[in-house]
């Protein structure tokens, strides 16, 4: 009966243990898919940086700007004809009087 009993809580332990052992090997596994995540993060951040230091980001953006302003420049020119249009209607430039009137009632 006492050998059963030892055999019984051997093989508990051994069992338990196994558990603990695989429970141990998940957590490790799940951090180091975390660690090769973080990883994989700061190598593309190091790339970004390094070609943000290049020519090749302000570069891009000169050319931006110039193909920008090529398609504004228009628009701001027929934007501000259509204004002074408008604003014509509402003022009327008459011609000054030849004689300053003067003050007769």
């Amino acid at each position: 009966m006492k050998l059963l009993a030892v055999t019984v809580l051997l093989l508990t332990i051994g069992s338990l243990e196994g558990a603990v052992v695989r429970r141990q090997a998940e957590e490790t596994g799940l951090r180091g898919l975390f660690s090769r995540y973080l990883q994989s993060v700061a190598d593309y951040s190091k790339e970004l940086v390094e070609k943000a230091k290049g020519w090749e980001l302000p570069t891009q953006a000169h050319t931006f700007v110039e193909k920008t302003q090529e398609q504004l420049t228009p628009l701001v020119q027929t934007a501000g004809n259509d204004l002074l249009r408008f604003l014509n209607f509402f003022v009327v430039f008459d011609k000054a009087p030849a004689t300053p009137p003067t003050g007769q009632p």
